[in-house]
Parts: C-alpha cells; structure tokens; sequence
C-alpha cells in the first residue's frame, strides 16, 4: 500500500489550500520562502514547507494544515510536487456534483437569453410556414413573391416576356 496515490472516489473532497502553507509567490509563480536556524525552508507562520510550497513533516511528507499525512514523501515528483491529478483543482472541496446540482436548478428557475430568442425564431418560423399555405395552396415562396415591388412587375418596360408570350 505505500507509495500509492490515494485513492480518488467520486465522495473524495480535497482542496489544495490544506497542504499549502502561508507564503507569497514571486512573479514567476515560485513560493516565497524563509530557511529556519537548521536551514530547512519555512511559511511566513515559522511552518515547515518543501521547495514547492507544501507544508511537510520531519520526513518530508505533505501533511495538512492539521498534520496528518496527505501525501507519502516518495509521491512527490523530484521537485517536490504532489500528483497532477491533485494540482489541477479539479477535485474541490465543493465536487462536480453539486456544481451540476446548482446548474440544473439555474436552468430550471431561468431560462436563458439564447433559450428565448431561440423560441422566438422557431415561432417566426413556424408563422412564415403557416403564412404561405393558407387555404390548401402551395404557396409561392420566392423572395420576388414576398416584396411588393420587384423587377417582375416591369417585365414589359424592360421588354422581357414570358416564353409562352412569344408563341402567340
């Protein structure tokens, strides 16, 4: 069992914020550290911290801000980092779950600005629909047949004429 990552359950809640100590971070995103009398690196509380920031115990391990181990000493990386998984945030004290509880209600409760306008063009839609089939009609659709003065109406000043016009 030892050197293993702990193990992540969808009921895990771990926040980062319990392993780190209180320190500032340089421009770059280094914490900002002091060395104590025996040279070991400590937070702004005389805490003991590894390079990364980490608050550790006599044998390196990350512990938590109560002292108990989080993390073995041989989980780190060689920079003294706790696994990725753990780093990203994705695990919070607040889970995926409960964000998609809050999500869902947010849905319900409100409807969205999109969800409205949505609505609205399928109603504008369906009314072009039922507006160019009335009385069992097929309906001219063309966008000559929709506007009120188009060039179809001055076929004979621009001397166009239906085919079937020349026949006669």
């Amino acid at each position: 069992m030892e050197d293993e990552i702990p193990k992540i359950l969808p009921f895990t809640k771990f926040n980062v914020k319990n392993i780190l100590g209180d320190f500032e971070m340089d421009p770059v995103g280094n914490p900002i550290l002091d060395k104590d009398a025996n040279g070991n690196l400590i937070d702004r509380q005389g805490k003991r911290v590894n390079a990364k920031g980490y608050l550790i115990d006599n044998k390196g391990n990350v512990i938590n801000k109560n002292g108990k181990v989080m993390f073995e000493k041989e989980l780190l990386d060689n920079e003294g980092d706790i696994p990725k998984v753990f780093r990203t945030g994705l695990l919070k004290s607040d889970t995926a779950s409960s964000l998609s509880r809050l999500m869902s209600e947010i849905e319900r409760n409100q409807p969205s600005e999109f969800d409205q306008e949505e609505r609205r063009i399928q109603d504008e839609i369906n009314n072009q629909m039922r507006g160019g089939r009335q009385g069992g009609q097929s309906g001219d659709t063309s966008v000559d047949s929709m506007m009120e003065d188009t060039p179809a109406n001055y076929n004979t000043q621009n001397q166009r004429f239906d085919a079937d016009m020349d026949e006669g």
